[in-house]
């Protein structure tokens, strides 16, 4: 194939890529480029030309993969997970079978009160210094902490 029916190729994939919210495109491209260039300075076959513009698709998709992940922030900010082991004190005494209320001393998902279960199965008097273990939907699983 001619060089300039690859850089054709290519400059098709870029725009696709342009265009849509993904990446899968732009390798495809990175590769018709490389077969581009292969093809206009010797005359190989299209055996050849193809296999080049499979490992440039190849490549750059490992190499971006691998630049993605390394990328990927390890923190929880954002989500409930963020807040497990805040701290807070019990407002209604919460009983192994029944929800309590605790005042917790930062705001956790836009609320400082929330009502609570205990994860343990002892009762959690009032004024007990609590720790969040986990949050399911409208309230906290807590254990008491010591002071």
């Amino acid at each position: 194939m001619v060089w300039y029916l690859w850089a054709i190729l290519g400059v098709f994939a870029i725009v696709f890529e342009i265009a849509s919210p993904s990446f899968f495109a732009l390798f495809i491209g990175l590769g018709f480029f490389g077969s581009s260039f292969l093809a206009y300075f010797t005359e190989n076959s299209l055996i050849l030309q193809i296999l080049v513009a499979l490992l440039g698709m190849f490549v750059g998709a490992v190499v971006f993969k691998r630049q993605r992940v390394a990328n990927a922030p390890a923190s929880k900010i954002g989500q409930s997970d963020e807040f497990i082991g805040t701290k807070g004190k019990v407002l209604n005494e919460i009983l192994p079978d029944a929800q309590g209320r605790v005042k917790l001393q930062a705001p956790v998902l836009g609320s400082s009160e929330w009502n609570a279960q205990s994860a343990t199965d002892a009762t959690i008097a009032i004024g007990t210094n609590i720790e969040i273990v986990s949050i399911h939907g409208h309230f906290l699983i807590v254990k008491p902490i010591s002071n």
